[in-house]
């Protein structure tokens, strides 16, 4: 199946799962729980075994955004954060009751200084968030709604089931009706 987060498709990540399966403390999260929160640093990077999480953003009026949702055996992490050991710019909460396997910033550290194929990890990861934020402004400026939802909703089909319309919109940076809008024409062009 395709990657919601689509930095996972372009290479192989097989060791770096590994190594949070085996060295990763077993945690579970209720729904509602924060993995991360904005203003704080963020110490830990994990797995998802089984779960979904949500980056949100609140802004200077107190209006949260939904910037990001991570999907099971895919990673979670403030990257900036946990990397630069710096405030988060991001909450990350359990949308649903979850599973992950946890790292602290010094066990991956560790593990990426192992070798040159886990050297490589890092800048992979690195550049492949680069690359994918990057799509994603592009996408927000030159790409109509409808035109994202359904990128959207082919990247990740099962996203309508998983995510509420009310937190798609937002991370689409539309209101609810204009996905109400976008689903009905689609159905009616069908």
């Amino acid at each position: 199946m395709t990657k919601f987060n689509t930095y996972l498709e372009s290479n192989d990540f097989d060791r770096l799962k590994r190594f949070f399966e085996e060295h990763g403390e077993l945690q579970h999260y209720r729904k509602g729980n924060f993995f991360a929160r904005q203003g704080e640093y963020s110490s830990q990077a994990a797995l998802i075994k089984d779960g979904t999480f949500a980056y949100t953003h609140i802004d200077n009026e107190g209006k949260e955004h939904y910037v990001g949702f991570v999907f099971p055996d895919e990673f979670v992490a403030d990257y900036t954060s946990f990397m630069r050991h710096s405030a988060s710019q991001v909450n990350i909460v359990a949308l649903k009751p979850s599973t992950i396997f946890s790292v602290n910033r010094q066990a991956l550290h560790d593990f990426y200084n192992t070798d040159m194929e886990t050297l490589r990890y890092n800048c992979l990861m690195a550049e492949n968030l680069y690359e994918m934020v990057y799509s994603r402004l592009l996408e927000s400026y030159c790409k109509t709604p409808e035109e994202r939802y359904r990128r959207l909703t082919t990247r990740y089909p099962k996203i309508e089931q998983e995510i509420p319309l009310c937190k798609i919109a937002s991370f689409l940076n539309v209101t609810p009706e204009t996905i109400s809008h976008i689903r009905k024409k689609i159905v009616k062009n069908s």
